[in-house]
């Protein structure tokens, strides 16, 4: 109001010209009061854009006349000044990656703010690519923060999933600034984040899913459905155990008191719709994982009422803080491991932590690196693992999800207790289990579960989830979540009894004689008598020396078995356990959580990674690479996406007892296999991008640990700790162009093998197409490198040895040459193998 009366009787010009009239205003001092403690009132309580007045519609459009005018006077003093540049901008070929790099080098504050402006016109997704950029130029450049402020809050005031990643980019690289320099823009726009002063609008507009089927179900309708079925049964059993109540409390000697004599006071407990209108709102419990609602912010705006759902989000409850509180709680428990002495105590203690997290779900949550719209309905606590450090303790933890609409108005699901779930037995636990219970009916839990009105597993799954269970190896996931004893005993029957639910409905279909039955395993038992012992040894040593290698569950690396298990497989399971797992929309999803590592050089080598996968698509260079996805929370925390079937080549050699050939051998076939011929030239093309990715950005702490090969025989890469000029403790022992070993040799089939000269061509062909697209790299990490105190930017300007690296003074057969002699010392080199000592007898990893 202030603002109005100060600007009300200001002439408004448009076109040099101003209006006819100026606009009349005449209120009370005492009305203009109340009318600002009612603005501000209503500012506090809702989010909802009213009807503009006269007088704010006039000044809106004053605002909007400004900024076309200035626009106007930018592309003029540029199209006189820099005539190319704005036809360059004004161009198809002009991308974000363009935009960015002349915004960063540009000196010209006419230039910057044009570019400012122009980022609006760019789909969001392209520059949320470079986000890590525009917060370190927002924090360290000034001129290039008052051009790009406008561009920050509107996104943050149109999104939640926005506001958080520059909340935690901005924490993140604030952290560095802070010890050297004093608080500026970033930090206050830091706080104007987190305080929700650019409060994202919610609104809900309902979409269908799966068009390409007859059915076309909304998620948030199968959740109402779920919701609505589940809020039945909670009904019905309110008021049975209402009625027990009450039928106890008569019974009791020396009261008489009728149940009219219920005082109205408890009416609207025993009322459930009573209770809706007399129900407050809970008290806001977030960060309190006891409270069971560390992460629930109190909305309840889209909520169903007598038919009715809102279309946007009008209270002040915060958006932000749900998530935020989710990944705290994650980070707190790794902050809390390195502290517990072994690796078994860990994995207990982890465990226990998540199952209290599981007081706080379904809740509004979800993992940011996943794009698509879920909500976090349970973690998997039995199947959280330690992974392999020696001074830290990172954990991968499985959560379950399910798909929806809209985070924020789709409903949850209702609430499971863990006393429902169903999961595995030992072998020992199940003996005394099955001798004292009967075989349950085709009406137990597993016949409701194939009834379900979604869409649920198919026998065929059950059938494998048995098999799986009464396996050798089925002790090793004897730690899923307890459940109720007949799913278990059906689980688990023997041979002869194991039929089952199918079993017992094709005996009963078909009629079965006894006495045909007995006939028939008579005949079997003299057949198998009939069987050489030759015959059975035979047989048990191709099953030992053939198919995938199952690793035994190890005290001192539990990772490795939980690692190696096919995704498929443990889905399956987890699934097959989960009181959720009969929602057609549920899913399973993984990620890594670690502490005291700095994720920003991760960060920078996934957009590096991200930029090169692009390039070789465009240039049809046949290399493989896959860039992990990294959530940056704080400058030593943060969350990273898992490669699923994928075990380190120390678990390999630690578990297998084999060469890394061999293994091949035992994993995908023989030699002349169409499965092991694809595993190998899998492995050669990934080897080939690695090593350029290596080269270029020069990656160190090349252990077996850091190597990783998946169950197509791709090598991939992980911890990017070290590179450009950090290495692990300065030591500098790797000073290769990459990790090439003759154990790699050996799977391409060695020296004068045709597959060792396709990876040295590969080689050649990624760098050629990597130097000649140069541009679209260097400013990803020309950009990071200004004002920042990252250990990779240590040593004066990396950026010079990494373009000198795309070898431009070079003709291609130079570059050919220079390629065969990388190869050569990288094969021969004493460094990596003393590296590989040094982490064997330091670590205990294998070489």
């Amino acid at each position: 109001m202030m603002f109005f009366r100060r600007h009300v009787q200001k002439t408004i010009p448009i076109n040099n010209s101003t209006l006819s009239s100026s606009i009349p205003l005449s209120l009370d001092t005492s009305n203009i009061a109340e009318d600002e403690r009612e603005s501000a009132a209503e500012n506090e309580l809702s989010t909802t854009p009213t009807a503009l007045s006269p007088i704010e519609k006039t000044t809106v459009f004053s605002n909007d006349i400004d900024s076309q005018t200035t626009t106007t006077s930018t592309i003029e003093h540029l199209a006189v000044k820099h005539p190319g540049l704005l036809r360059l901008f004004d161009s198809t070929v002009c991308t974000v990656s363009i935009i960015i790099s002349y915004l960063f080098s540009s000196k010209e504050p006419i230039v910057q703010q044009f570019l400012g402006r122009k980022l609006f016109d760019y789909p969001q997704e392209e520059l949320d690519f470079y986000l890590p950029q525009l917060i370190n130029m927002y924090i360290h450049i000034q001129s290039i923060s008052t051009v790009i402020h406008e561009y920050i809050t509107t996104r943050c005031s149109q999104s939640v999933e926005f506001s958080l990643q520059c909340a935690w980019l901005l924490d993140a690289y604030i952290a560095d600034q802070m010890k050297v320099a004093k608080p500026n823009a970033a930090v206050r726009l830091l706080f104007d984040i987190l305080y929700e002063k650019y409060k994202p609008k919610i609104t809900y507009n309902p979409t269908t899913i799966n068009n390409s089927s007859n059915n076309h179900h909304r998620l948030d309708e199968e959740e109402n459905e779920n919701v609505n079925s589940q809020e039945d049964e909670m009904k019905a059993e309110r008021a049975l155990s209402q009625d027990n109540l009450m039928l106890q409390i008569s019974r009791k000697k020396g009261h008489q008191k009728s149940r009219s004599d219920v005082s109205e006071r408890s009416l609207p407990i025993m009322n459930g719709e009573a209770s809706k209108q007399h129900r407050r709102q809970p008290r806001l419990c977030l960060g309190d994982l006891n409270s069971g609602r560390a992460f629930d912010n109190n909305c309840m705006c889209f909520e169903n009422v007598n038919g009715f759902r809102r279309r946007e989000c009008t209270c002040n409850a915060p958006k932000l803080a749900p998530v935020r509180e989710f990944m705290t709680a994650l980070i707190n428990i790794g902050k809390k491991l390195p502290h517990v002495p072994t690796k078994e105590k860990k994995t207990q203690n982890l465990i226990g932590e998540m199952k209290r997290m599981n007081m706080n779900l379904p809740a509004r949550v979800w993992i940011p690196f996943y794009k698509f719209p879920h909500h976090v309905v349970r973690i998997a606590y039995t199947e959280s693992t330690v992974l392999n450090s020696r001074d830290r303790a990172p954990y991968i933890v499985y959560i379950e999800i399910v798909l929806c609409d809209n985070i924020f108005a789709s409903p949850l699901p209702m609430k499971q207790n863990d006393s429902k779930l169903r999961s595995t037995r030992s072998e020992e636990n199940l003996t005394h289990h099955i001798n004292n219970h009967q075989i349950p009916s085709t009406s137990g839990l597993i016949g409701s579960y194939l009834n379900c009105e979604t869409q649920s597993l198919d026998s065929e799954l059950i059938d494998s989830y048995r098999s799986f269970v009464n396996s050798e190896d089925a002790d090793i996931w004897s730690t899923s979540d307890d459940v109720t004893g007949d799913d278990a005993q059906l689980s688990h029957q023997s041979v002869p009894r194991r039929n089952g639910l199918i079993g017992y409905r094709s005996n009963h279909a078909m009629n079965i004689n006894p006495e045909t039955q007995s006939i028939r395993s008579t005949e079997s038992h003299l057949s198998q008598q009939e069987i050489m012992p030759s015959d059975i040894r035979k047989r048990l040593t191709e099953v030992k020396t053939t198919g995938p290698i199952l690793f035994e569950r190890d005290p001192d690396d539990p990772s490795a078995a939980a690692l190696k298990e096919p995704w498929d497989k443990k889905e399956q399971r987890i699934r097959l356990a989960s009181p959720y797992g009969h929602l057609r929309n549920w899913r399973l999803v993984a990620a890594i959580v670690k502490c005291g590592d700095d994720l920003r050089h991760e960060l920078l080598a996934y957009q590096f990674m991200v930029r090169l996968k692009e390039i070789w698509l465009c240039e049809h260079v046949p290399v493989f690479v896959r860039p992990i996805n990294i959530l940056v929370l704080s400058n030593n925390s943060g969350l990273i996406e898992p490669i699923l079937n994928a075990v380190s080549l120390h678990q390999i050699k630690k578990n297998s007892k084999l060469s890394l050939r061999n293994y091949f051998l035992r994993e995908f076939g023989t030699e002349r296999s169409e499965q092991f011929l694809t595993s190998v030239r899998n492995f050669v093309q990934s080897c080939a991008a690695y090593s350029i990715i290596c080269y270029l950005l020069q990656v160190k702490d090349r252990h077996n640990g850091n190597i990783l090969l998946d169950d197509e025989g791709h090598v991939i890469h992980i911890d990017f700790g070290y590179m450009l000029s950090a290495t692990p403790k300065n030591l500098g022992f790797e000073s290769s162009p990459f990790k090439i070993t003759q154990e790699f040799v050996d799977i391409m089939g060695g020296l004068q093998s045709d597959m060792y000269g396709y990876y040295k061509i590969l080689i050649l062909q990624g760098l050629l197409a990597a130097r000649k697209h140069m541009d679209k790299l260097m400013p990803i990490v020309e950009i990071m490198q200004h004002g920042s105190q990252l250990n990779c930017f240590s040593k004066g300007n990396v950026t010079l040895g990494l373009r000198e690296r795309f070898h431009l003074n070079m003709t291609d057969e130079q570059l050919e040459f220079n390629v065969e002699k990388m190869v050569e010392s990288s094969l021969n080199s004493l460094t990596t193998r003393v590296y590989d000592t040094f982490q064997y007898y330091t670590n205990g990893i294998s070489k």
